[in-house]
């Protein structure tokens, strides 16, 4: 069996697309993650609206693959990058990525499923004669990433109750986007008494249920 590398896929082109697929080049020793929990309110215990973040050390060196080795910042530059902006039009932004390492149950076994690179800490520790950097470190921190839009109605769900479909949308594609999960368009259609919820006209007027 090959060793699984842990991999960094992050956005390309497109939002939402994690196409771009960077696999280092030496597995982590350790990943550290800072999960938030509760904290103490007015009114006793209550969520916190922290993020997870997530750190790791990655190593380089390229004088273990070949001769003459190559400089290494050819594969540190791919995960730095990963701070530069580049999504979007008018205002880019740094990729969002997906931290993915070996499988549970035949699929990938994902480590962060939304998250950005917060900063990174790069260290030359190696060169040839000809001032070549050939080793490397990286200190990574990713920082869970969410949709504001989502968050704000998990936090206020009776914020905006109305939706007027528009063309080519289904339950199932608003049900995605107003609960995250398209399984729960049956709550949309059971609330507006939908006949057959597999006809959805645009411009119908649609009461958005919190959940």
């Amino acid at each position: 069996m090959s060793l699984e590398k842990l991999t960094i896929k992050a956005e390309k082109n497109n939002p939402g697309s994690f196409t771009d697929k960077i696999e280092v080049l030496f597995n982590p020793s350790e990943i550290s993650m800072t999960i938030p929990g509760g904290k103490m309110g007015d009114y006793g215990l209550v969520a916190t609206e922290d993020y997870v973040t997530l750190s790791l050390n990655l190593f380089f060196d390229t004088t273990l693959k070949k001769y003459p080795p190559e400089n290494v910042q050819k594969y540190t530059q791919k995960i730095v990058s990963l701070t530069q902006p580049r999504i979007g039009k008018n205002h880019k932004r740094p990729p969002r990525c997906q931290l993915i390492w070996g499988t549970i149950s035949g699929k990938d076994s994902v480590i962060l499923a939304d998250c950005f690179l917060e900063s990174v800490t790069k260290k030359l520790t190696h060169f040839l004669k000809d001032g070549t950097p050939v080793r490397a470190t990286l200190d990574c921190t990713f920082k869970e990433w969410k949709d504001p839009d989502k968050q704000k109605k998990i936090e206020n769900p009776i914020d905006d109750p109305v939706r007027i479909v528009k063309r080519g949308e289904t339950l199932s594609s608003i049900a995605t986007e107003e609960f995250g999960d398209p399984s729960l368009w049956r709550i949309i259609a059971e609330e507006n008494r939908l006949i057959n919820p597999r006809k959805l006209a645009p411009g119908t007027v649609l009461t958005i249920p919190p959940l």
